[in-house]
């Protein structure tokens, strides 16, 4: 997923959404964020404080939309292709 179209989508939604990766069946928090020649790596990390949407959205505003998000697993960056509502909650995978 592109920058761009995280942010087209999630335009109209509360902005102080939390959010987590969703991992087999367990959701952990995204803590921090990771910007790389050519990627955006969301960084979970358990038993942390999540980041909102509203901070995400000021972090990555000069961010280029064309870069694409990943979130860092315990062995590499794979890729984000989208998120889900839950509980008051944007869950990515």
């Amino acid at each position: 997923m592109r920058l761009i179209d995280f942010n087209l989508s999630t335009a109209d939604l509360d902005r102080q959404l939390p959010l987590y990766w969703e991992h087999d069946h367990t959701l952990v928090p995204i803590q921090s964020l990771e910007l790389t020649a050519n990627q955006l790596i969301l960084k979970p990390v358990k038993n942390s404080q999540p980041m909102l949407l509203d901070q995400f959205t000021t972090r990555t505003q000069q961010v280029s939309g064309q870069i694409n998000l990943f979130v860092q697993t315990t062995t590499k960056a794979e890729p984000l292709f989208g998120y889900r509502l839950n509980e008051q909650r944007m869950l990515l995978g």
